[in-house]
């Protein structure tokens, strides 16, 4: 497998959000259509996860600036559904053994 060149880091670095996950869909539909020889195959998967994982980068920049944001306005994100208010703890049930006959009781079973 070769190493990807340097004018392909290049515009890989250069591509903007959208335009690096409209390639990756592209190489997405490409692999998925199966006509290629391996080494084609490998070369675009592994094109693939480069641009899959320069996706994920801005993604993760585009987050952090926008958290710097709210920071320095003092503004703090909003609680989610998933998060306690007020101090409030959510109690977890103790995890159900496999052979616990509770899983299997069902009074609206219709047998």
């Amino acid at each position: 497998m070769t190493e990807p060149s340097e004018s392909w880091r290049a515009e890989l670095a250069g591509l903007s959000f959208e335009d690096a996950y409209r390639r990756l869909e592209e190489t997405v539909g490409r692999l998925e259509q199966g006509e290629l020889a391996l080494n084609d195959a490998e070369s675009l998967y592994r094109q693939g996860m480069e641009l899959a994982n320069r996706c994920q980068q801005l993604l993760t920049e585009a987050e952090l600036r926008i958290t710097q944001i709210g920071d320095s306005r003092g503004v703090t994100a909003p609680p989610t559904a998933e998060t306690p208010e007020d101090g409030d703890d959510w109690e977890l049930p103790p995890p159900l053994e496999p052979d616990d006959p509770s899983l299997f009781e069902d009074d609206d079973a219709p047998f």
